[in-house]
């Protein structure tokens, strides 16, 4: 019986990642138009940088060697060059969405290889190792090498950065299952978890909407009428980030 059910993990773990090959090899033309508008806009994404992303970067030297996993179609490595960074690099398994970077950004700075394959020969290399919608599509028997791969790629007082669907938001199911390559589900307690096993200095915290004017007054009372009525059925701790779909974290090695 042992054998059978082994036998059935093994082959569904293989099936599962031919999947993912298959899905990534032209990322844009399967999975990407249907679950992000940023391919259709490149830039739209740019206020979500500017809201959630720039206290990150603002004290960051420009000559600071950055690294994004998983970078898409470019968008959070133009983002970075229009503020001034001047070493960038990514890695991206689409080779369609590999081309549509360095189009956009007018150089080869993204590689069409396996982002963590190629941070194990990176030994304290980078200022900051970026993930952005990246963690979410690994299996989670290989989350503890992915940190620990990133964390050897980091330069001494060098930084982890990670974005990942909430599981905590109103929407998370739609979120965690509208990828087909999604493997895995975060919540603040379970990503602090996995980084406190190779950090020691982790800040995570929910990420901020970019609405503005009457439709971000109506989403903050909405919200707190579904805080208050959970609260009044004695469930939802005050400490769950409803509001928010994505988590980001940072993550210092000293």
């Amino acid at each position: 019986m042992y054998f059978k059910y082994t036998h059935l993990t093994i082959w569904g773990v293989l099936m599962s990642n031919e999947l993912r090959v298959k899905i990534f090899e032209n990322y844009l033309a399967t999975q990407g138009q249907s679950s992000s508008f940023v391919y259709k806009n490149i830039k739209g994404q740019w206020p979500y940088y500017e809201v959630n992303y720039s206290q990150i970067f603002s004290n960051l030297d420009k000559d600071s060697q950055i690294f994004e996993i998983g970078s898409g179609p470019g968008s959070l490595l133009s983002w970075l060059k229009m503020k001034g960074f001047k070493n960038l690099a990514g890695a991206e398994l689409s080779p369609m969405d590999a081309k549509n970077s360095n189009e956009l950004l007018g150089d080869d700075y993204v590689s069409t290889v396996d982002g963590f394959k190629f941070l194990k020969d990176s030994k304290e290399k980078y200022d900051v190792v970026i993930m952005k919608a990246v963690l979410e599509h690994q299996q989670k028997s290989e989350l503890l090498d992915i940190i620990e791969t990133c964390k050897n790629a980091l330069n001494p007082g060098g930084m982890l950065v990670i974005d990942v669907p909430n599981m905590d938001w109103l929407l998370a199911a739609h979120e965690r299952y509208m990828d087909l390559t999604h493997e895995v589900g975060f919540t603040p307690e379970s990503l602090k978890t996995l980084l406190s096993l190779f950090f020691n200095d982790n800040k995570i915290w929910g990420s901020r909407t970019t609405i503005k004017g009457l439709k971000k007054l109506v989403r903050s009372l909405t919200l707190c009428i579904f805080k208050m009525f959970l609260r009044a059925l004695g469930e939802g701790a005050s400490t769950v980030k409803y509001d928010s779909r994505s988590i980001i974290s940072v993550s210092k090695r000293n």
